[in-house]
């Protein structure tokens, strides 16, 4: 399976003006399906056509909050995203995914940063965690 991280038009351009800070909210949300709408510069337009998973079986929408959230020098000219592994633990039936959508909380107009697409359906069961694990590189490059 290769998972892979696609970050949205405008997300690099945001970091480089101060508009994404490291210090700022970042929520991920899991869905079914989730269109590639990479030009959305809202959370309502990447939605657009998505399905989320519903509250439901240890899984709440729109409050899993990134934590340990860093931009850090990798190099003179480049610089890394990174934050902690992200895991719901299902509870009263299974959790069923194949994207997760990262957007800034902080701002009002909830600015997707990137989106995660599974390459097909991960589930975890009653009582099993579903784990998000960020690449040890970091979750997206800036250069």
């Amino acid at each position: 399976m290769a998972v892979s991280v696609t970050v949205y038009n405008h997300t690099k351009a945001r970091f480089l003006s101060g508009a994404n800070l490291a210090g700022d909210e970042y929520i991920v949300n899991l869905y079914t399906v989730l269109p590639a709408n990479l030009t959305a510069t809202t959370k309502a337009g990447a939605e657009s056509g998505a399905t989320q998973l519903t509250t439901a079986n240890g899984y709440t929408q729109n409050t899993k909050v990134l934590t340990g959230v860093a931009v850090t020098t990798v190099t003179t000219d480049d610089a890394k995203f990174d934050a902690d592994d992200v895991s719901w633990t299902a509870t009263g039936g299974s959790l069923v995914a194949n994207f997760a959508l990262v957007y800034n909380n902080t701002d009002t107009d909830d600015p997707p940063l990137f989106r995660v697409d599974f390459d097909g359906t991960i589930t975890a069961a009653d009582t099993i965690p579903l784990v998000i694990a960020w690449n040890a590189s970091g979750i997206f490059g800036l250069t």
